[in-house]
């Protein structure tokens, strides 16, 4: 049996071994070529095992997302830009303009003259001053009341009462008509019956004057209340300067009040004091009832 050992060669004498590391001149060497599959060196040598890797640090990078508060509270601010916006539009829109003025009601007032009182056309619907408008028309002697309202989308409507004609003033041959306050509504007819009143006051009257509110009260009472206390009617009422008021009846009896105050007594004690004259077949034209309880006779 023959046994191969593989040992080295024993060296010639005189000859040396010389190795290497590095290749000599105008040596090839080849290449070792070394893989790599999942960290695993093929072809090379083993590769030194990897210990634990510690804790990997990364970068921060730039990733927001909104909260949903924060998206409420930018839907809210553009919700309300907008209401803010379409606010101020319809506020300053010539469509919210006052362009056409609706007067009913009127008679003796002209339909140019309330427009001009109210001066009201090209304003805003919004902030239009009604109760201005109301009372520049309350200093037209004619109006009586009024009733303004807004009738969008650019209308106003103005309801107007004119004063009512109650009765006639006579002052200096002339007849005005009056209404139950005596504010005098021009010149002309009253109402047929309605009471007469003829003023010893000098000068003429214009619309809007106010004749004596005394004068007006009494005659009033005076019309209502002496045909059932007296059984009688009144046939003129004058207003003497001084004097007051004086009425003269049907049957030619005449009575001086004064003021308007008391009318209801003074009938009462005209009344009483006609019964007794009539028991005690007393005849008078006049009687004085400026005093009260302390009438006069003549």
């Amino acid at each position: 049996m023959i046994i191969k050992r593989n040992r080295p060669p024993k060296a010639s004498p005189g000859r040396r071994i010389i190795k290497r590391n590095r290749p000599a001149v105008g040596e090839v060497i080849g290449k070792t070529i070394v893989k790599r599959h999942r960290g695993v060196v093929v072809g090379g040598p083993p590769e030194r095992p990897r210990g634990p890797r510690g804790p990997r640090f990364h970068r921060p990078g730039f990733s927001w997302r909104p909260s949903k508060a924060l998206l409420w509270t930018a839907a809210t601010v553009a919700t309300l830009a907008a209401a803010v916006y379409g606010g101020y539009w319809v506020w300053t829109s010539p469509f919210f303009k006052v362009s056409d003025i609706q007067v009913v009601g009127n008679q003796r007032i002209s339909n140019t003259t309330v427009v001009e009182a109210v001066d009201l056309l090209g304003e805003s619907m919004f902030d239009a001053d009604l109760a201005a408008a109301q009372e520049a028309l309350y200093a037209q002697p004619l109006v009586n009341s009024v009733k303004i309202e807004r009738d969008w989308p650019h209308s106003i409507r103005i309801v107007v009462e004119e004063r009512k004609a109650w009765g006639t003033w006579e002052q200096s041959g002339v007849r005005y008509t009056i209404d139950r306050e005596g504010v005098v509504l021009g010149v002309g007819a009253a109402p047929e019956g309605s009471p007469v009143i003829k003023s010893s006051e000098p000068g003429n009257r214009i619309t809007g004057d106010h004749v004596d509110y005394q004068a007006v009260d009494a005659t009033a009472e005076i019309y209502e209340k002496l045909p059932r206390q007296l059984g009688t009617t009144v046939a003129e009422v004058a207003f003497i300067t001084g004097k007051g008021v004086q009425v003269t009846t049907t049957n030619n009896q005449t009575a001086l009040f004064g003021d308007s105050s008391s009318i209801p007594y003074k009938l009462s004690v005209w009344a009483a004091l006609q019964s007794e004259a009539q028991a005690q077949r007393i005849n008078y034209t006049t009687i004085d009832l400026r005093y009260g309880n302390r009438p006069v006779l003549q």
